[in-house]
C-alpha cells in the first residue's frame, strides 16, 4: 500500500471514532491509555482501507469484464444486423420472382384452342395441348421452389432478427455491469479521498506504522505458503528493480516471446496504474500483461480471470519466466482479482493499484493462486 492509501486509511477512524470521543467529553469514561486508543484507531482505519482495496480491485475486474463484452457484443451487433439485412433482402427477392412467374403464366401462357376435342383426330391442335400441359408444369414445379426458397428466406430473415434482439440485450446488459462497476470503485475511491481529507495526523501515523508490520507479517505468511506450493525462490518477496543476476539469468533463459513481453513490460515501469486501463501510458493489472503480450505478438484475453481461464496452467513449483501470476481472496478462480508477470528469481512485475506504478516485487504476495503460460 502507498504512501497516499496509509494517509487515506487515517480518516476512518476520524469519520467512525469521532461520536464515541465527543460522547466520552460529555460523560467522563475509565481512562484509556492514548497509545491504546490510537492503536485501536489505527487497527480500525487499516483494515477498512484494506477492505476498500479489496473493494476495488474486484470491482475493475468486473468492469474490465464488461467492458470486453460490450465490445464483442457491439461486433456481434454488426454481424447480426448484416445477416438480418441479407435475409431480408433475399425473401424479399424470392417472393418477388414467384409473383412474377405466376402472372406471367396466367396471362402469356399457351391457351387451348376453342372447342378441343381430344378424340378429334386434330393432331396440331393435340401437340399444342401437351406443350401447354408441359409448360404449365413447368412453371407450376419451379414456381413451387421458388415460393419453397422464398419461405427459407422469410425464416433466415426471423433467425436473424432474433438473433439481433438478443444480441441488442447482452450489448445493454454489459453496458449496465460496466456502469455499475464504475460507480462501485469510483465511490471507493472517493471514500478514501474523504478519509484522507478528515484523517488525525497521529492517526495517519500510526496506521502507517501498522501497515508496515502487517505488509511485513502478510508478505512472510504468503512466502511460506509460495514456498510450502514448491515456488522457486519464494522467499524473494521484497520489492526491487529486479535486474539483479538471478532475475536476469532466468530471463537469459526464457522463451523469445517471454524475453519480448519480459521487455516490454519494462519499459512501462513507473507508469500510473489506472483502473480499465490498458496502455500504452497507463495500466490496470491485466490490462498491462495484456500489452506486454501484445507487443511480443501474442493474443490474450483482457481480464485476469479471462486470462487465467483461458491460456494453459502451470504448477507454482514450475513457474519459468514470462508466466502470469494470478491472486484471488478465494479458493475458487471467480475470485481472482490481480495478475502479475513472473520474471524468475522470485520477481513479478505488475500495476499493483490505484496510487501506485507499475512496479516489480515478490511473488509471493498474499492470495497467491496459481499460473499460465501464454506462450
Amino acid at each position: 500500500m502507498t504512501r497516499v492509501q496509509r494517509v487515506v486509511a487515517a480518516g476512518v477512524v476520524a469519520l467512525a471514532l469521532w461520536a464515541p470521543v465527543a460522547s466520552a467529553h460529555a460523560e467522563p469514561a475509565p481512562a484509556v491509555p492514548a497509545s491504546a486508543t490510537l492503536k485501536a484507531q489505527a487497527d480500525a482505519l487499516r483494515a477498512r482501507v484494506e477492505a476498500l482495496q479489496l473493494q476495488q480491485s474486484v470491482a475493475t475486474e468486473a468492469y474490465d469484464t464488461a467492458v470486453d463484452d460490450t465490445a464483442t457484443a457491439v461486433s456481434e451487433e454488426v454481424r447480426a444486423q448484416s445477416a438480418l439485412d441479407a435475409a431480408t433482402g433475399t425473401s424479399s427477392r424470392a417472393t418477388a420472382q414467384a409473383t412474377r412467374r405466376v402472372r406471367s403464366l396466367y396471362m402469356t401462357g399457351p391457351s387451348l384452342p376453342a372447342g378441343f376435342d381430344l378424340l378429334s383426330g386434330d393432331l396440331d391442335a393435340a401437340a399444342t395441348a401437351a406443350r401447354a400441359a408441359a409448360m404449365a408444369a413447368s412453371v407450376v414445379t419451379d414456381d413451387a421452389t421458388t415460393v419453397d426458397r422464398a419461405a427459407d428466406a422469410r425464416a433466415a430473415a426471423q433467425a436473424a432478427e432474433t438473433r439481433l434482439q438478443q444480441v441488442r440485450v447482452r450489448k445493454t446488459a454489459a453496458q449496465a455491469a460496466a456502469a455499475q462497476a464504475q460507480v462501485q470503485v469510483t465511490q471507493a475511491l472517493a471514500t478514501q479521498r474523504q478519509l484522507l481529507a478528515d484523517a488525525d495526523a497521529a492517526v495517519a501515523r500510526a496506521v502507517a506504522q501498522e501497515e508496515e508490520q502487517a505488509r511485513q507479517d502478510a508478505l512472510a505468511q504468503a512466502a511460506a505458503r509460495a514456498a510450502a506450493a514448491g515456488v522457486a525462490d519464494a522467499t524473494a518477496s521484497g520489492s526491487g528493480s529486479g535486474s539483479g543476476s538471478t532475475v536476469a539469468d532466468a530471463v537469459a533463459g526464457a522463451s523469445s516471446t517471454a524475453q519480448a513481453a519480459i521487455a516490454a513490460a519494462h519499459t512501462r515501469e513507473g507508469m500510473p496504474y489506472v483502473w480499465g486501463a490498458t496502455g500504452p501510458s497507463t495500466f490496470d493489472c491485466s490490462g498491462l500483461t495484456q500489452w506486454a503480450y501484445a507487443q511480443a505478438g501474442v493474443t490474450i484475453p483482457r481480464t485476469s480471470r479471462q486470462q487465467y481461464a483461458g491460456l494453459p496452467k502451470v504448477p507454482l513449483d514450475a513457474l519459468q519466466p514470462g508466466d502470469l501470476v494470478f491472486y484471488a481472496n478465494g479458493s475458487d478462480p471467480s475470485s481472482i482479482h490481480h495478475v502479475a508477470l513472473y520474471l524468475g528469481g522470485g520477481k513479478v512485475l505488475h500495476a499493483p493499484h490505484t496510487g501506485d506504478v507499475v512496479r516489480v516485487a515478490g511473488v509471493a504476495m498474499p492470495g497467491l493462486f496459481g499460473a499460465v503460460r501464454p506462450s
